[in-house]
């Protein structure tokens, strides 16, 4: 068995997979939250939800629950029934790129990256030490920026000082790489074709969304870049807008840059424009003609419209398929369908039955005669990581 761990400042996400099986399968889900306030912990297994409302004063105290829970529901007999834990880390900088055995090297590599991301590391490391300390077993550790570490310079340094680079660490990175890793993967076996010649276009539209340009299997272009705030118009994310209008709002309101960005993270994108982050709220808003949420979805659609032919450019046209992917962009059939019309150069179209049709897996939404075939698929984070722990634990 295989737990897969997605750590928060406040919540624990997690799952098991059992590995006896020719693709690992999960058991169990759960998130341990509200870590730190009062405690929950809610457990989904063989069908059935269960809650629990316990003390959790920190992420040690969450993992001995998670751990005593899963006894307790005979998940495991033992803990040592459990192979390895991979546990997603944000991000990797520029030299943890691969999945990695965690030792006091790899943490440590994790803590000089605490600057690159101050919300998403710290809480990494603190379950990390938590889950050593209570199972005693192998632990990987899979980077969500390391797989745009293909990004050749031109595409990752930003026109600034090098010496910012050089120094500083400022370029982009780019995220949601274990997203793009699992659909290249999982891709190449859909359409047949060898992973080092695949070329696609994929659009992870989630709350936090970007979109990654795929050459030969690896990343060419993505549209975040430093941090997640750069590329599309998200949730609450402004996503990519003039940086003069930080100093601007700085000498407007009195607040300080960093306040400022914190708007710009947590209070702009579809939240700021249509006074709602979530796109079923906005789409529902949209059908009741709603004049800022209809404003805001155009936006948003138009964004994700303009980086698609960017990087249809910068692939030369040589596209096996564009992809929708994450919760947005698998779920909301309006608006895969407001972007694809917004591509006007690239003579795409939609077959609205398939758009309108339930799937699984993945579903193919373009009519014979479209240019590229566009594919919605539902990408599995979790999997990628179950996959790269028990590689490594084995």
């Amino acid at each position: 068995m295989i737990l897969v761990v997605n750590p928060g400042s406040s919540s624990i996400k997690f799952q098991l997979f059992e590995t006896n099986h020719a693709q690992p399968i999960s058991i169990l889900e759960g998130i341990a939250e509200r870590i730190g306030v009062d405690g929950n912990l809610v457990m989904k297994f063989q069908g059935q939800k269960h809650q629990w409302k316990v003390m959790m004063p920190d992420h040690l105290t969450a993992v001995s629950e998670i751990n005593a829970h899963m006894l307790e529901l005979q998940v495991i007999k033992d803990k040592k029934e459990i192979q390895g834990i991979g546990f997603r880390v944000v991000h990797g900088g520029d030299k943890l790129v691969h999945p990695i055995i965690i030792d006091e090297q790899v943490k440590k590599g994790i803590e000089d990256n605490f600057k690159l991301a101050p919300l998403h590391n710290p809480p990494a490391l603190v379950a990390i030490n938590a889950f050593e300390k209570q199972f005693h077993l192998p632990m990987v550790a899979v980077f969500d920026t390391a797989f745009h570490q293909t990004l050749d310079p031109v595409n990752y340094l930003y026109p600034v000082p090098y010496t910012w680079y050089k120094e500083n660490k400022v370029r982009k990175y780019g995220f949601h790489g274990i997203s793009y890793e699992y659909i290249t993967t999982h891709m190449s076996q859909v359409l047949n074709i060898p992973q080092d010649k695949l070329n696609l276009i994929v659009c992870h539209l989630g709350s936090g969304a970007s979109i990654t340009a795929i050459k030969n299997g690896q990343s060419l272009d993505t549209s975040m870049g430093f941090t997640p705030l750069a590329g599309l118009m998200m949730g609450t994310r402004s996503g990519d807008i003039d940086a003069s209008i930080v100093q601007y709002m700085v000498k407007e309101t009195g607040l300080d840059a960093f306040q400022i960005t914190d708007i710009l993270n947590k209070q702009a994108g579809l939240l700021g424009m249509a006074g709602m982050s979530d796109m079923r709220d906005v789409t529902d808003a949209v059908r009741r003609q709603e004049e800022l949420p209809t404003l805001a979805w155009h936006k948003y659609c138009r964004v994700v419209a303009r980086y698609l032919v960017d990087y249809a450019n910068q692939l030369a046209g040589k596209i096996d398929a564009i992809i929708f992917t994450a919760g947005v962009g698998e779920n909301s059939k309006s608006t895969r369908k407001e972007i694809i019309k917004h591509v006007k150069l690239l003579n795409l179209t939609i077959d609205e039955t398939a758009n309108e049709a339930k799937y699984d897996d993945y579903q193919l939404i373009s009519t014979a005669q479209s240019a590229y075939p566009i594919y919605c698929v539902r990408t599995n984070e979790e999997l990628m990581i179950c996959h790269h722990t028990l590689k490594l634990v084995q």
